[in-house]
């Protein structure tokens, strides 16, 4: 593992990594909530990713592994969401009943960023062939390394429980919660001061 190389994904390549990503999540609760359905989730997550997390790519903010076993899309400080295709690609797509909670998720979420300057984690995924080996440490690391050296906390919010203790693992503090009711999945806000 010591050997695998992180390098920025290419704009020509975001397609990939969407595809890549959608394998990642096909598990997690959260998007799996919006899109519960296998056929909706295929059909509609690789388009979702694109919008959520493609202006990474425009930074040079976008990195995969050699082995494009895994992937993350930071938004450096002034970078935002394309809120406008990201919407209309959730109208679009998910079903009618939860758009209106799925809105107020995404409010909640503009609400907990944190007032300064980061850097946003929007996604890093793992393709399930290759998890376990330390493909989303190495990622995380990479970029980690970049940030304390520049001064800048990071930012990001986990959509699955089950991730926690790694980003603990790597600094990050949770600092609320997003959920709307029992019935709906959990959200974390999560921060790292840098080192």
């Amino acid at each position: 593992m010591d050997e695998t190389k992180i390098r920025v994904a290419q704009s020509n390549e975001i397609g990939k990594v969407a595809a890549m990503m959608t394998v990642a999540f096909s598990g997690d609760p959260f998007m799996r909530w919006m899109y519960p359905e296998a056929d909706a989730f295929i059909a509609h997550f690789p388009k979702f990713v694109e919008a959520f997390g493609g202006a990474a790519f425009g930074q040079d903010a976008a990195f995969v592994d050699e082995s494009f076993g895994g992937a993350c899309m930071w938004f450096p400080p002034g970078t935002e969401v394309d809120d406008e295709t990201l919407g209309q690609h959730v109208v679009q797509t998910v079903a009618p009943e939860r758009l209106a909670e799925i809105g107020e998720v995404f409010q909640q979420m503009q609400e907990h960023h944190v007032d300064e300057e980061v850097w946003y984690l929007p996604m890093i995924g793992v393709d399930a062939k290759f998890q376990g080996r330390g493909i989303g440490a190495l990622l995380m690391n990479s970029v980690l390394a970049k940030t304390d050296e520049m001064g800048i906390p990071t930012y990001l919010e986990s959509s699955n429980p089950a991730n926690i203790p790694f980003y603990k693992r790597l600094g990050y503090e949770a600092i609320g919660k997003i959920q709307l009711s029992d019935d709906t999945p959990l959200l974390t806000p999560m921060y790292r001061a840098n080192r």
